[in-house]
């Protein structure tokens, strides 16, 4: 069986999660900016899909409004999205000091309640 320092050897330690300090920062990190990235994906292929609708639509006024209706949502969609990231760093990062960027990626601090 490998130990804690082993793995963190064999792994490269200050890499990532991998790393011995901060790896629930990197972790919690990693996995916020993939959400994000996916919600982005998924608001460019909204707007894709309605655009598209919406050239397919022939004139047709209902279609041509819910691809408007369409288009209109993943724009909301997308200002929603931006509010939450600079909202969360905003309050977890600067506020709270939670979150320290590092490097190119992000601490955990843990707050104490007295002391440190």
């Amino acid at each position: 069986m490998m130990t804690k320092p082993q793995i963190l050897a064999a792994l490269g330690e200050g890499t990532g999660v991998a790393s011995s300090e901060g790896s629930l920062g990197a972790l919690f990190g990693t996995v916020f900016s993939m959400i994000v990235t996916v919600g982005a994906l998924f608001v460019f292929f909204q707007m894709v899909m309605g655009a598209l609708n919406w050239i397919n639509s022939q004139g047709d006024k209902e279609k041509i409004t819910k691809a408007q209706k369409q288009i209109t949502n993943a724009l909301i969609g997308l200002v929603l999205l931006v509010l939450v990231w600079v909202l969360f760093f905003t309050i977890a990062g600067n506020i709270l000091g939670i979150f320290e960027k590092e490097g190119d990626g992000w601490k955990l601090v843990i707050p104490y309640l007295f002391g440190n």
